[in-house]
């Protein structure tokens, strides 16, 4: 299967060269990531995946995958010998707990992203209990100094949910932007990632958007959500079905 770039292209990331993408909050952080790596892949630009916080590693097909695990002292020299390779590199610092990968700390990801001839380095660099909304704490997201763009995720499963432990990471925090709620109402979601202790914390003056995952769920609702997002202050909402390997964007709303 031909993998095209559409979410490069829907999250402008020709803007740098190399974009460092973090991604945060929540419903399809690790889909988004490998995916990014697939679309590099495809570009023919060499792309190292990482988190600065534990990730899930993740086996694609289509998307064959170099893996290294080394300490700060190694891990720069390893990843500049292996970065004229055709396959992504997955880069962590050891293996953690409920198979996940340790993260790298932000210096060498600023480090990675002034090795020559990068054309990619996309992070993971939030937890959400693998839920599809939070807030995050004060402590986060681990955004790096390199860091060009910042994408912040929600899955359509949050949409109208109750606003609890079960259903949303942090719900004190949203609770601490929004006010009293009880559910997950578009607004409360837009209110969120259009925040600065929100879906916008630490992300200072870089590139900012939202990706509305799970759409295939349903697409009048994720259209309906990602105006809300719109309306509330984020430049440039994309709604998508990351499990769509052929079609992942359904709408780009704004520039």
């Amino acid at each position: 299967m031909t993998i095209e770039p559409a979410l490069w292209r829907a999250l402008n990331l020709d803007e740098a060269n190399p974009p460092v993408v973090a991604i945060v909050g929540g419903g399809g952080k690790t889909s988004l990531l490998y995916r990014l790596g697939s679309e590099a892949a495809a570009l023919g630009r060499p792309a190292i995946l990482a988190g600065t916080t534990r990730f899930t590693p993740r086996s694609l097909p289509d998307l064959p995958t170099t893996m290294i695990a080394a300490s700060d002292e190694t891990i720069i020299d390893l990843a500049r010998d292996a970065l004229s390779s055709d396959r992504p590199l997955v880069m962590h610092s050891g293996d953690g707990t409920k198979g996940r990968l340790q993260p790298i700390t932000p210096e060498i990801a600023d480090a990675l992203a002034a090795l020559p001839g990068l054309g990619l380095l996309a992070l993971e660099a939030d937890g959400s209990k693998m839920l599809p909304f939070k807030a995050p704490a004060e402590h986060e997201p681990v955004i790096p100094s390199s860091a060009t763009h910042v994408v912040a995720v929600v899955g359509l499963r949050a949409l109208d949910a109750p606003l609890d432990d079960e259903h949303v990471h942090r719900p004190e925090r949203v609770r601490a932007i929004v006010g009293p709620a009880e559910r997950c109402t578009a607004e409360v979601i837009a209110h969120v990632l259009a925040d600065q202790r929100g879906g916008r914390s630490h992300v200072g003056n870089r590139s900012y958007s939202v990706l509305v995952n799970q759409a295939d769920i349903d697409p009048a609702a994720a259209h309906d959500l990602a105006e809300a997002i719109r309306a509330a202050g984020v430049p440039l909402v994309v709604v998508s079905s990351l499990r769509d390997r052929e079609q992942p964007v359904l709408e780009v709303l704004g520039s």
